[in-house]
């Protein structure tokens, strides 16, 4: 079953376009979403909340379209996106008030709890907090309606390393039972390596460049040393770089299995094989 499922959504800046967008998340998925500055993550999470307009294209979440059932749909989502600004002047337990009237689902006890975890003071100014403690406080109000998909916009940025493992440690807890999602951009390799099962990138033109399965890009990609380059292997579907400025030459793969198979089948010697660890990958792709 899908829980997003995104078609065509484009949205057009002066500068900049969006899109086309397509991808589905499955229901249980962890998805990270990663890409340059500038390519898009913050508009493509206001999008899918209605709170930028598209362009063009559909945007369902739980079977449902938005916007024709967004408030039935946003009930059921934990967003934190840096939005909260606009109730600066109030103190965090003023606006936790408000949260609580917005959503039925509203979990006082766990909401308390995770005030305590993450050590914060509930009469501070939302305006007089740090960026961290800001982030922090936006991570709660998102777990605190028991959602059942949470969109996270960078979520452990500007975060001190104790609260980012204890907000990693809360997420893959948010995760277990299989039937909640998760949607979360970030810069972090640590975030995508612990929590996330696919990964999407967007390229710098706003497109999604490639949507990453991470158990089977961890298992298939890999650098082949081999005794020598053919023309054939240049041009292999699968061999995506090739270095002959060096020795012994080496080939990059995303289908390693079968590039070994036909390695071996032309008598070419592997002199080595290197499987790619997850981080080298994304900065492939994002190069590329």
């Amino acid at each position: 079953m899908n829980v997003v499922r995104v078609e065509g959504l484009t949205k057009h800046f002066k500068k900049f376009h969006l899109g086309p967008l397509n991808f589905k998340v499955e229901k249980g998925t962890a998805v990270g979403l990663v890409g340059s500055n500038g390519s898009g993550k913050s508009t493509f999470f206001r999008l899918l909340m209605n709170l930028v307009h598209a362009d063009g294209g559909t945007v369902e979440i739980f079977g449902k379209k938005m916007p024709s059932s967004e408030i039935e749909i946003k009930q059921s989502i934990g967003f934190a996106a840096n939005m909260l600004e606009p109730f600066y002047q109030l103190s965090i337990k003023e606006i936790s008030s408000h949260f609580s009237y917005w959503y039925p689902s509203w979990n006082q006890n766990k909401y308390e709890d995770l005030i305590n975890r993450y050590k914060l003071d509930e009469g501070e100014k939302f305006g007089k907090c740090s960026t961290g403690m800001k982030k922090k406080v936006d991570f709660i109000f998102s777990l605190s309606h028991e959602p059942e998909l949470l969109l996270l916009d960078e979520p452990t940025a500007g975060v001190d390393l104790g609260s980012q493992k204890k907000m990693k440690e809360d997420l893959i807890e948010f995760l277990e039972d299989g039937e909640k999602s998760l949607i979360m951009s970030t810069h972090l390799i640590d975030d995508l390596k612990q929590i996330c099962d696919n990964i999407i990138i967007l390229s710098p033109n706003g497109k999604v460049q490639d949507f990453l399965r991470k158990e089977e890009v961890e298992e298939n990609w890999a650098k082949f040393w081999v005794s020598e380059l053919t023309e054939e292997l240049r041009c292999h579907p699968h061999v995506i770089k090739v270095n002959d400025s060096q020795h012994p030459s080496y080939l990059l793969t995303d289908q390693k299995h079968v590039v070994e198979k036909e390695l071996r089948e032309k008598g070419i010697s592997v002199i080595s094989i290197q499987r790619l660890p997850l981080d080298e990958i994304i900065e492939f792709q994002l190069d590329s």
